[in-house]
C-alpha cells in the first residue's frame, strides 16, 4: 500500500521497501540549493526512488520543471502517481531508465540532484539491495560518462554522498575525465541535536546530516 508524505502542496507517493534517504537526510538538498543556487528553470533527479527530492525541490518553488528518472520499475510507478494525483502533468515527468541509458536526447537540465547508492560492492550485494550498492561504482562512471550531452550551458551537479563509504577522491578521477570540474566539496550547515530528533526520528551513523557531504560540478568543456 502507497504511503504519502507532503511537501508544501504536493503529496508524494512512496513504498516503505523504496526508502533510500531522500525522505530524511536527502531534504537537506532543499536548503543546499536555495542557499547556492536559487530557483532554476528544469531540475532532474538522478536515482530518483519515489523522488523525495525532487518533488520537494519543486514544491519549494525552486524549479519550474522537474524531471526524475530510476532504474526500479516500481519507484516509477510511484512517481506517476505522485504527478498524477497532484496535476503536475505539465510539471514533471518520470523515466524508467538503467543510468541514462533510457533519457531522451531532448532533455536539458540546468541542475541534476541525486542522493544515489553510497556503497561499493560486488554484484551479489548490489542484487540484493540495489538502494544502497553500487558494484564497483558502475553507477557513478555511467552518469559522469553520459550526463554532459544533457545539461545546459553552466549546468551544475549536485550529489549528496556517505563518508562512511567513500572521500571525493574515489569520484574525482572520473569526474575530471570526463569533463567536469569539482567546485566545493562541503557538508550541510549541521542541524541541532534536537532538529535531528525531529526531522529523523531516531538517529544512527547511517542516517545523521554529520555523516553526509555534498559534491557540486559543473561542465568545463564541450566534450562528448
Amino acid at each position: 500500500m502507497h504511503k504519502v508524505v507532503k511537501y508544501g502542496n504536493i503529496k508524494v507517493s512512496y513504498l516503505s521497501c523504496l526508502e533510500g534517504g531522500g525522505r530524511n537526510f536527502g531534504q537537506e538538498f532543499i536548503r543546499v540549493v536555495k542557499d547556492r543556487f536559487g530557483k532554476v528553470s528544469h531540475i532532474f533527479e538522478y536515482c530518483a526512488g519515489p523522488g523525495f527530492i525532487g518533488f520537494s525541490l519543486l514544491a519549494h518553488g525552486l524549479c519550474n520543471r522537474l524531471t526524475v528518472a530510476d532504474i526500479n520499475p516500481d519507484a516509477v510507478e510511484c512517481c506517476k502517481k505522485t504527478i498524477k494525483d497532484n496535476n503536475l502533468e505539465n510539471k514533471a515527468v518520470v523515466y524508467l531508465s538503467d543510468c541514462l541509458d533510457s533519457i531522451p536526447q531532448t532533455e536539458r537540465w540546468d541542475l541534476v540532484v541525486s542522493n544515489p547508492p553510497h556503497w561499493p560492492s560486488d554484484e551479489n550485494k548490489y542484487r540484493d539491495n540495489i538502494r544502497n550498492f553500487d558494484p564497483c561504482l558502475i553507477i557513478h562512471k555511467k552518469f559522469y560518462r553520459d550526463v554532459k550531452k544533457f545539461l545546459k550551458l553552466g549546468g551544475q551537479i549536485l550529489f549528496q554522498e556517505c563518508e562512511l563509504a567513500t572521500t571525493i577522491k574515489d569520484f574525482q578521477p572520473m569526474i575530471e575525465d570526463n569533463g567536469l570540474e569539482i567546485r566545493e566539496v562541503f557538508k550541510a550547515k549541521p542541524l541541532s541535536f534536537l532538529q535531528c530528533i525531529l526531522k529523523f526520528k531516531k538517529i544512527s551513523k547511517y542516517t545523521k546530516p554529520s555523516a553526509f557531504y555534498f559534491i557540486c560540478m559543473q561542465q568545463i568543456s564541450n566534450k562528448q
